[in-house]
């Protein structure tokens, strides 16, 4: 068997497994099987995975990476207005979503519910909460300065762009129209946030 190393390695076990879940749920799988289908011992997944909840966190985390990273976040621009701000940003969210694909999210955020208590959340997704709160303070800093009137508003309630499009892609797993992204906009942000 050859030995493969780091990236390379991660790369075979982590699509190993997702061929895997397609045949088989995800609570169902077992080291066994991924080390066999990887074409590695399990001895390899012990090492690094106390436990399938582990490897598939790892997985999830690797596969939405861009998501939790947030470097999209470099994109947005200030549009104007709060409206075009909030519609630009649930659209460069959306597609991430898409380029991600629904199924890696609403996995993930399954395997996350499989820890209640946060205890084995990965410092990726907690720094990427913060993130997502500062991209939304600073768009909130800039309609303010523009003469919008602005609520004073929770660090709750600053996550409810990103849970928006969440709970949206986890209900309507097809693609979310750009029609939908504005009501979204019209309907929940605005009365929300202004």
């Amino acid at each position: 068997m050859e030995r493969r190393r780091g990236d390379e390695l991660l790369e075979s076990l982590f699509d190993a497994t997702f061929q895997l879940m397609k045949e088989t749920p995800h609570t169902n799988l077992t080291f066994q099987q991924i080390a066999e289908a990887a074409k590695t011992s399990r001895t390899v997944l012990y090492r690094r995975w106390p436990t399938t909840f582990d490897l598939l966190q790892d997985i999830y985390t690797y596969k939405a990476r861009k998501l939790f990273e947030g470097e999209y976040f470099d994109e947005l621009k200030d549009t104007g207005s709060l409206r075009g701000d909030f519609i630009q940003l649930l659209t460069v969210y959306q597609g991430v979503y898409d380029e991600i694909g629904a199924d890696v999210m609403n996995n993930y955020f399954y395997i996350r519910m499989q820890d209640p208590d946060h205890s084995r959340e990965t410092a990726l997704h907690t720094a990427s909460l913060e993130k997502h709160q500062q991209a939304i303070a600073h768009i909130l800093k800039n309609a303010k300065a523009r003469g919008e009137k602005i609520k004073k508003l929770s660090k709750v309630t600053l996550m409810l762009p990103f849970d928006l499009i969440r709970m949206e892609n986890m209900a309507r797993q097809a693609n979310i129209s750009k029609k939908r992204l504005i009501a979204m906009v019209d309907e929940v942000l605005l009365p929300v946030f202004s």
